[in-house]
């Protein structure tokens, strides 16, 4: 993992909110509030936080600490592109940075398990022995597991609320690889391009393009680290119209083409079974 992963121990909002400076710069982070009450601002979306909160700060987000209390304390583990795009498998409804969570509240019990993971992950990252990669992989997981698990309750506050915009990401997500026209989405929910992206704009400030492409680059990236396939298979099994055009795309929202990527992941992955499926 080389360091992709980190974990640090806040006491006040003050200090969480110098560790989350970076969301501009492609890094996400997950907060754990061992203590906590207010409200937080990511984006245009408000969320009451309190005791045992996790809360997504995802890459690209605005983020506004100013109305939670000075005391509240836990825990942030930062995530870089990198790590991020390891764990997009685990669950990409946490780290999809338009259609994922903003936060889901846990009990005792469950943030506990979390809490000591990140303790673990810490004094991993610490040692930072042969294994330690491994080992820091296998936590972060779990951690991310038992907050898809939590998710799957309905326990949780996501950052769409509109009907349309609902209709529309859980179409893309249905339908990415075989239709990558806005056109056929707008056809399908029964709007027009102009008002749908003037509805992704107001409420999650990207556009319908970005989410479709997003939500291909995410399969495309999953394929590359956790399949065998080739690159080939590879494009077209997303519908692209030859290897080349994938190439393309792939490294336009990459800043590497897709056999380097595979190649820089292999590198840096930890050597075991990435499939937890």
């Amino acid at each position: 993992m080389k360091n992709k992963i980190k974990t640090t121990k806040f006491s006040c909002s003050d200090e969480l909110g110098k560790l989350t400076l970076e969301t501009k710069k492609m890094i996400s982070y997950l907060i754990f509030f061992e203590n906590a009450e207010g409200k937080i601002k990511i984006n245009n979306k408000e969320t009451e936080i309190s005791k045992f909160s996790v809360v997504n700060f995802p890459i690209l987000s605005t983020i506004k600490l100013e109305d939670i209390a000075e005391n509240s304390k836990g825990w942030c583990v930062e995530f870089d592109k990198q790590a991020r795009d390891i764990f997009l498998i685990h669950s990409f409804q946490v780290f999809c940075p338009f259609t994922g969570i903003v936060k889901t509240d846990t009990d005792k019990q469950i943030f506990n398990k979390l809490e000591f993971y990140i303790q673990q992950i810490e004094t991993e990252i610490l040692l930072n022995n042969i294994s330690s990669d491994e080992i820091v992989y296998l936590q972060t997981a779990l951690i991310i597991k038992y907050i898809h698990r939590n998710i799957t309750n309905n326990n949780f506050v996501g950052q769409l609320t509109d009907d349309n915009l609902l209709k529309f990401t859980n179409l893309v997500n249905k339908e990415f690889k075989n239709n990558h026209n806005i056109e056929f989405y707008t056809n399908k929910i029964g709007l027009s391009t102009k008002a749908l992206n003037r509805l992704t704009r107001q409420i999650i400030n990207v556009t319908p393009k970005q989410i479709i492409h997003y939500r291909i680059n995410a399969e495309a990236i999953r394929l590359l680290i956790h399949s065998k396939q080739s690159i080939k298979e590879i494009a077209y099994e997303l519908n692209f119209s030859s290897p080349d055009y994938f190439n393309y795309f792939f490294k336009k929202l990459n800043k590497l083409s897709p056999s380097a990527y595979k190649k820089q992941m292999s590198e840096n992955c930890p050597k075991i079974s990435l499939d937890f499926s």
